[in-house]
């Protein structure tokens, strides 16, 4: 679950870290933390990477407030579930318009945070994560669970599901970042691979279920195969 934290305030920002880190350690749950300083550089780095899944976001910032970067938010994406964190009941009618999952007032009492965060990752849980990609001049979202595999070419991705073939302009390093590390594995630096479309695995190499052979790095041998075996043995982990 990739979380963000918007908050001007840099004591704020470590506290909610702190208790987003225990909620996560407590509720078993697998995080990727980051935080910003304003409106502008979260919106900077949601340009290129729609990944986050939540986002804590404080509504009194200067220059481009909290509700301004959830409206701009929300002309693009709907799924990524917004926390306002507020110190005033003011805008409350204002984040309906946004969908916010909650509102929690400062100071924030980490009961009450773990239970929204808790409320966030159910959520995730019930929708199919998408991956948004530029082909033939239209952005396509495409269900991750679709996807069996990405190969890196000399200036193009192509990206296989069961039944197209896309070729887009990306990096496979950018890609798997936006792609949900428990669905994927990389035995390459020219692949990413669907967990769920592996048929086989050996030393050097794996088979996927449509028969194609794609090479594994020798140093990569350990992490692809344990990979498999934990995906195959207990379906995808929290």
């Amino acid at each position: 679950m990739k979380i963000a934290i918007c908050d001007d305030d840099k004591p704020q920002r470590e506290y909610l870290a702190t208790l987003v880190n225990e909620w996560a350690k407590k509720s078993g749950i697998r995080i990727t933390l980051k935080m910003f300083a304003d409106a502008q550089s979260f919106l900077f780095s949601w340009s290129t990477d729609k990944s986050y899944d939540a986002l804590l976001l404080d509504i009194q910032m200067p220059e481009l407030n909290g509700m301004e970067l959830a409206r701009t938010i929300r002309r693009s994406n709907e799924s990524l579930s917004i926390i306002f964190i507020t110190g005033f009941s003011d805008y409350m009618d204002e984040g309906y318009e946004v969908s916010a999952l909650h509102y929690l007032m400062k100071p924030v009492k980490k009961v009450k945070l773990f239970a929204v965060l808790e409320r966030a990752s159910i959520k995730l849980k019930k929708e199919s994560k998408t991956l948004l990609i530029e082909y033939d001049g239209a952005m396509i979202r495409i269900n991750q669970n679709d996807i069996i595999c990405l190969e890196a070419f000399a200036h193009t991705i192509e990206l296989t599901t069961a039944d197209h073939s896309y070729q887009i302009k990306s990096s496979i390093d950018l890609l798997e970042h936006q792609l949900d590390s428990d669905l994927f594995i990389r035995p390459h630096r020219s692949y990413l691979i669907g967990l769920h479309y592996i048929s086989q695995i050996a030393k050097s190499e794996m088979i996927l279920d449509n028969g194609n052979r794609v090479p594994i790095s020798r140093r990569r041998y350990t992490e692809v195969n344990q990979a498999f075996i934990r995906f195959f043995k207990g379906g995808r982990p929290h």
